[in-house]
């Protein structure tokens, strides 16, 4: 797949340069006139690289800038101002606003694209450690600090536009044995069997992360108690009777649940892990195999 460069540029001579420019290089390219679109395609379809200009017909570049640093989801994308003007001040500026790296457009093209490779190298660099602290490296869902980040934004979301949204922890039943029986190679294996058929068993807004050694958190935005429970009980269901853990060792592979939901009561983010955890501990300590919601006593 080629790397996707957009240029945000509305002066037709120097598009032009840049077509010139880059067009022996292993790039594909795009061109947003004004910021408005530029930003619209960042969201659509986000590049590696953003080549923007600060004169526009309608928003100008630091504004541009500014709003794509706003969101978390463009915190690696590398973003080159490339204007004629050039005084320290507007360089300053345009750092100011999150740039990556500016270059006047009376630079050498040789520059440019010296300045667009290393800026793609450092990217890359960025994303690989990104992704070591986001996805956990045995099952490839989510990690717990991922987790931690996400539940947060969900809970301030919730609670300023008045969203449902649930939380829900699955623990493995009686995993210690599958380790010490079968060894850690199986018990890797089942671990990445479990977060793939629970991924099978969720919609694609809810997020699988890896909580702790054998248990897992699935957060479930626009979720309410009883929405996040059914979708708990159908994935205890479906691993109670799936023929794949079975496969994996003779020992009848079951998991528990315990749910708890965003309400008024709750405090915090805290509050509500720890609601789902006391859950999926009753529902450990009534026998396993089997999900309950969080109830004060």
């Amino acid at each position: 797949m080629k790397t996707k460069i957009l240029a945000v540029e509305d002066t037709l001579t120097d598009v032009i340069f840049l077509k010139k420019t880059l067009e022996n290089e292993p790039y594909e390219i795009s061109y947003a006139e004004n910021g408005r679109d530029a930003l619209a395609i960042i969201e659509r379809d986000t590049p590696d690289l953003v080549i923007l200009d600060i004169v526009l017909p309608d928003i100008d570049g630091f504004e541009v800038c500014k709003r794509i640093r706003s969101n978390d989801r463009f915190v690696s994308l590398p973003i080159l101002f490339y204007s004629a003007i050039k005084t320290v001040d507007e360089k300053l500026l345009g750092l100011e606003m999150g740039a990556s790296d500016f270059l006047p457009k009376s630079a050498d093209s040789r520059e440019l694209l010296v300045r667009i490779r290393n800026l793609l190298r450092s990217k890359k660099k960025i994303d690989a450690a990104l992704n070591s602290s986001f996805y956990d490296t045995l099952t490839n869902v989510y990690s717990s600090q991922y987790f931690q980040h996400r539940i947060y934004d969900e809970c301030v979301r919730s609670r300023r536009y008045k969203r449902d949204f649930s939380c829900m922890m699955l623990d493995v039943d009686n995993f210690k044995v599958v380790n010490n029986t079968f060894g850690f190679h199986t018990g890797d294996r089942i671990l990445k069997k479990i977060a793939e058929l629970v991924i099978q068993n969720i919609r694609g807004a809810d997020e699988v992360c890896r909580f702790k050694e054998d248990e897992f958190a699935v957060i479930l935005p626009e979720t309410d108690l009883r929405g996040a429970y059914a979708v708990a009980e159908r994935v205890r269901q479906y691993m109670a009777m799936s023929d794949t853990l079975r496969n994996e060792c003779t020992i009848g592979l079951t998991v528990s649940c315990g749910v708890s939901y965003f309400s008024n009561e709750v405090k915090d983010m805290n509050d509500l892990v720890g609601q789902a955890s006391d859950a999926l501990k009753q529902a450990k300590d009534e026998g396993r195999n089997t999900t309950r919601f969080y109830t004060r006593r």
